[in-house]
């Protein structure tokens, strides 16, 4: 084998290991994607369970787990589309879930909001959007 054949070789067995890893991963996408309705349901049937309004800590329950579900939908789109804009977007999610669900204290308040206006200024200033490129 000559030099240009053994690069067109390894060429091809790394687009295959590549086209391999988006098989996995948009399976996992789908999987995720599954139990996310499935949970969605079943949040859904807890708030017509007697006693749902009556009690705090149930909407709290509820909230978190609402909001998780919120996550993770955007960890699915994340997945299926690999743009720094949905990376920006997940961890936005995440932060102001655990901003809004957990009794924090104030400095943990305090870096977490300096940590979601930094992820807005990231996507403000150096994440072009898909929109933006299809505009330019």
């Amino acid at each position: 084998m000559n030099k240009t054949e053994n690069e067109k070789t390894k060429r091809d067995i790394q687009d295959r290991v590549y086209k391999l890893a988006i098989c996995i991963e948009t399976f996992f996408a789908i999987v995720i994607a599954i139990v996310i309705v499935l949970l969605a349901v079943k949040l859904i049937t807890i708030i017509f369970q007697p006693g749902f309004f009556v009690d705090e800590e149930s909407f709290s329950n509820f909230l978190k787990n609402a909001l998780g579900l919120v996550v993770g939908v955007e960890f699915v789109k994340m997945l299926v589309r690999h743009t720094m804009d949905n990376v920006v977007e997940v961890l936005i999610f995440a932060i102001s879930r655990h901003l809004i669900v957990y009794h924090l204290e104030i400095w943990e308040i305090l870096i977490g909001v300096l940590c979601m206006a930094i992820l807005f200024a990231i996507r403000k200033f150096l994440v072009v959007s898909s929109d933006e490129e299809k505009h330019t």
